[in-house]
């Protein structure tokens, strides 16, 4: 037996020691189905893809089998694998920043999740900073998702509690949430504010909403067809700020937000694997949506309607096994007539089916994005620096109201295995202008990104994708240095299932 062997044999039985088994009375409770209901195919698929989902399962299967001496009968089993529910996150940015997360998704196999970490900045008033949260995934046995955060570093003071019971599978009726939270000392109201601020920022912000699901006919036996309506509020309201008046820093108004949407969707599934992850089963949706959303907000110094549409579709391409997404978004404030702070957003994606050269996998991924800003405030701006901007990207230089960016990729997964990692290499080319939305999109500034790396992944682990990453940036501004090289836990992208979820403002980020 080789070293390598003895070691993984170590680490697995070391592994399990600390391991806690999903219970079976937990996933029990995260059923939809009862004994005694009618088989439905849509719905134990349903609830197969909602068990799949949870964030420390790594599969589970539904096996149907008669029962002896009766016509009208059968015992439904669930198979479920775990994944080994402690991780870490570790982030070292340099000698003088560290960073480290240490987390449990599923406590005593109850589904509980706890968190703790700490970073240190020598170059920062506050050198010391902590992170920690508890998490319920299922409350008392209600469908309602529970937590508790509190953060303290250089970055901003956080203590926030939430509710949330999600529309999870076609036969959930209501749906609502919670949120309240205190900020202290911060620089930005959300992460991808739109918007520079040297200021600290205390605020609060409430946020309420409650939504309730309507199931249609359909012409297609498992495209299942649903309405649903929601309504919600928000405030944010600030007792430390930069100055305001009527006309200046109109971002930092304290406001009180009331939206309700109306939303028609139809969604399919299909069972695929080797796109976002290394080998697990994925439930892929395709389908449309399109949601209406409108409310008023009443401003500190002014009220202003706002009126919202969205439309996302998603098509299976059966016969080349291929997936194409796409989202237009238009939504803005009417002040007096007049349209102010305005986004128009169009995404597209696709990706390519799985293509075999021997033990070698291959898939291609291609993604156009555009954003503009409508009548935003002085004040406001985008970057690259997002995910569907240029990847390892961070400037404030190249900023605008209006961003068009091209991003192609190729995923090769290898038959390569170290200690249950298995390894994909990848290369890409993201491209993006960005200016003012006074000029056509090809005449403002372009800049480019072009890399490669690998990403290591354990499928029976809960810790994020590894990805070491060189890449290289031509015409790179001056607050930017090329090349770059990173090493980070990435967390793996998601597919838009087109859930109804709060109605809320379109962002512009």
């Amino acid at each position: 037996m080789d070293s390598l062997q003895k070691t993984r044999i170590w680490m697995e039985k070391t592994a399990n020691r600390f391991h806690n088994t999903s219970s079976i009375s937990h996933i029990k409770k995260n059923l939809y189905i009862k004994e005694g209901d009618i088989l439905d195919a849509y719905n134990t698929a349903d609830n197969e893809r909602l068990i799949r989902s949870l964030p420390y399962i790594k599969d589970a299967q539904f096996i149907p089998v008669p029962v002896m001496g009766s016509s009208d009968e059968i015992d439904l089993y669930l198979l479920v694998k775990d994944q080994f529910s402690w991780g870490f996150d570790l982030d070292f940015g340099s000698i003088s920043s560290t960073s480290l997360e240490v987390y449990n998704r599923n406590l005593y196999g109850k589904g509980h999740e706890i968190k703790a970490g700490f970073e240190y900045n020598a170059d920062k008033k506050q050198n010391w900073g902590y992170l920690s949260s508890y998490r319920v995934q299922n409350l008392a046995n209600s469908h309602i998702k529970a937590g508790v955060t509190f953060n303290n570093n250089y970055k901003k003071s956080l203590a926030e509690i939430s509710l949330l019971r999600p529309f999870e599978t076609y036969t959930t009726k209501y749906a609502g949430g919670l949120t309240l939270s205190k900020t202290m000392h911060s620089n930005k109201i959300q992460k991808n504010d739109p918007i520079l601020n040297e200021e600290p920022l205390d605020f609060d912000y409430a946020s309420a909403w409650i939504g309730r699901a309507f199931k249609l006919e359909s012409t297609k036996k498992l495209a299942k067809t649903q309405l649903f309506t929601t309504v919600g509020y928000s405030s944010l309201n600030f007792f430390k700020r930069p100055e305001v008046r009527h006309d200046l820093n109109k971002f930092f108004h304290n406001k009180r937000v009331y939206l309700a949407s109306l939303t028609l969707n139809q969604t399919q599934y299909f069972k695929s694997n080797l796109i976002y992850n290394f080998g697990r089963t994925e439930d892929i949706p395709y389908g449309y949506m399109m949601q209406l959303t409108g409310g008023l907000e009443d401003r500190e110094f002014s009220y202003r309607s706002y009126m919202a549409f969205e439309y996302q579709r998603a098509t299976h391409f059966y016969k080349s096994n291929s997936y194409f997404f796409t989202r237009f978004a238009i939504g803005g404030y009417f002040k007096k007539e007049r349209y102010e702070q305005g986004s128009f957003i169009i995404q597209n994606k696709y990706i390519s089916r799985l293509r075999k050269t021997g033990r070698y996998r291959f898939r291609n991924f291609i993604e156009l994005n555009y954003t503009l800003g409508i009548r935003r405030f002085p004040e406001e701006f985008i970057t690259l620096n997002t995910p569907t901007g240029i990847r390892g990207f961070s400037s404030l230089e190249a900023m605008g109201t209006q961003r068009l960016t091209l991003k192609l990729e190729n995923m090769t997964f290898t038959p390569f295995m170290a200690a249950g990692f298995r390894f994909a290499f990848f290369n890409f080319l993201d491209m993006g202008t960005i200016g003012t939305n006074q000029n056509h999109p090809f005449k403002n500034k372009a800049y480019y990104g072009i890399g490669l790396g690998i990403r290591l992944n354990n499928e029976n682990l809960v810790f994020k994708t590894i990805e070491l990453r060189f890449a290289l940036y031509p015409k790179a501004p001056s607050d930017f240095s090329s090349p770059q090289y990173g090493l980070s836990g990435e967390d793996r992208p998601k597919f838009s299932n087109f859930n109804v979820d709060r109605p809320k403002v379109i962002d512009f980020e």
